[in-house]
């Protein structure tokens, strides 16, 4: 006789884990239409791109603090602790929220490349150095590209009938 539970099931599903999760707007919806729709002529600036990853409509803070800090990667060559430091003192955002929410998302995303400083000042550790990155780009022209290839494939083969 087996013991057990005869009909077991998986582990509960809590959804998708926020920090790995990218919000996609109805592509016909108003969110898209306030960005200019999808005409690639319209130019989309940081805040509407950051929106597709902190979502102003369910996460404004985060959203604030995430277009604020890519704007200033976008004007450096790199950052580093210090210049870190002085942009939370300026905006006086939360460091937790920085260093603990956004960074992570945005470096998991591919929108920010985090390195190591080779060798640190005094023998101390190695600093944190953050500039920008285009894994984002390639993620996600990579996705729409295998799309693409499938719907074409698709089409040829109904035409070849």
């Amino acid at each position: 006789m087996s013991r057990g539970n005869p009909n077991p099931q998986g582990l509960p599903s809590r959804g998708i884990p926020s920090g790995e999760s990218m919000w996609i707007p109805r592509h016909y919806g108003g969110e898209i239409k306030s960005k200019g729709g999808l005409d690639k002529t319209v130019y989309w600036g940081v805040p509407e791109v950051v929106d597709f990853i902190f979502p102003r409509k369910y996460q404004p803070k985060y959203h604030q603090v995430a277009s604020d800090f890519i704007e200033m990667v976008l004007d450096r060559d790199w950052v580093t602790k210090k210049e870190i430091s002085r942009f939370l003192a300026e905006k006086d955002y939360s460091r937790s929220t920085l260093e603990n929410k956004i960074i992570p998302k945005l470096v998991r995303f591919g929108l920010v490349k985090r390195q190591r400083e080779v060798k640190g000042k005094l023998g101390k550790g190695r600093g944190l150095i953050l500039s920008e990155s285009l894994t984002f780009t390639n993620y996600v022209e990579r996705i729409g590209f295998a799309w693409n290839m499938l719907v074409s494939t698709a089409r040829a083969g109904e035409r070849k009938k």
